[in-house]
């Protein structure tokens, strides 16, 4: 009689157990530097309570005058303008689970509240993108790139330039958010991947830029698209009210044996100053 194996795929298979492991596989999410990288100075009035944070801007005066020893002078009065930041953005992302699955079920939680966290950024990066409106006005503050959609050394000195005739403040603070494309195209131009232009680093080894460019800070996100922004912290101010909430909620008293989990965020975006900011596109 021939030898007979026991086969893992059949004989045995009743007896192989399969295991799942606790590290679930990483999910790839966005970057979401917008929130980060705008103002945010009037954040804490309105914590506490209130929906309205009403912003005062003063104009210049007139240039001065000049008169002789024994002349009068008129005084100048100016009118003191007034902008709403309004705080009426209510962003959620809710999920139940069921109490079967969290008994039987590997641990989900951390994992479910972080992918609800970043899906409650990312709706509040798009709704700051969707503020963004530069200056329409000679000169327009909304360019074309030179080149089809590549980022090039002539269309940040544009924008720089704009920036710069609008008196701008140049104080390191300047900001420069990218897509990929675009975030790439920076690669292409030499002087900021040499060693003798940049203070630190390697950006061709690290392929990131630890020191800002012609002044502004490169961001990357995915989100931007082919557009890019470049722009100063003050040209537009976030406000939030409630920081993402999570709440946990116990469906039995509707028959359901599950938890609900739902967080909410409070929030307001207003810009305030349209020439203060270029977009490239």
């Amino acid at each position: 009689m021939a030898d007979q194996l026991l086969r893992k795929g059949t004989e045995l298979d009743a007896i192989v157990p399969e295991l799942w492991s606790a590290a679930f596989y990483p999910t790839l999410l966005e970057a979401l530097p917008m929130a980060d990288v705008v103002d945010r100075s009037y954040e804490g009035e309105i914590r506490s309570l209130g929906d309205i944070v009403n912003i005062s801007s003063f104009p210049q005066f007139d240039l001065a005058q000049e008169i002789a020893e024994d002349e009068k002078a008129d005084a100048e009065a100016i009118t003191v303008s007034n902008q709403q930041l309004v705080i009426n953005k209510q962003v959620v992302k809710d999920y139940i689970i069921t109490e079967r699955a969290m008994r039987q079920g590997l641990e989900a939680g951390n994992a479910l509240r972080d992918l609800a966290l970043h899906s409650i950024m990312k709706k509040m990066q798009s709704v700051i993108f969707a503020e963004v409106s530069p200056s329409a006005a000679a000169p327009d503050h909304q360019i074309a790139y030179d080149s089809g959609s590549t980022l090039a050394l002539a269309d940040i000195l544009e924008a720089k330039e704009l920036l710069d005739e609008a008196d701008v403040p140049d104080d390191g603070s300047r900001c420069m958010v990218l897509g990929s494309a675009q975030w790439n195209d920076l690669f292409n131009i030499t002087g900021f991947t040499s060693r003798d232009f940049i203070p630190a680093g390697s950006p061709n080894a690290s392929g990131s830029f630890a020191s800002p460019l012609l002044g502004f800070q490169p961001k990357l996100t995915t989100e931007a698209g082919a557009v890019s922004y470049l722009f100063h912290p003050s040209f537009l101010t976030l406000a939030v009210q409630e920081s993402p909430s999570v709440k946990a909620y116990d469906l039995g008293l509707e028959g359901k044996r599950a938890m609900r989990v739902n967080m909410t965020a409070l929030f307001g975006v207003k810009q305030l100053g349209d020439t203060r900011v270029v977009t490239i596109s």
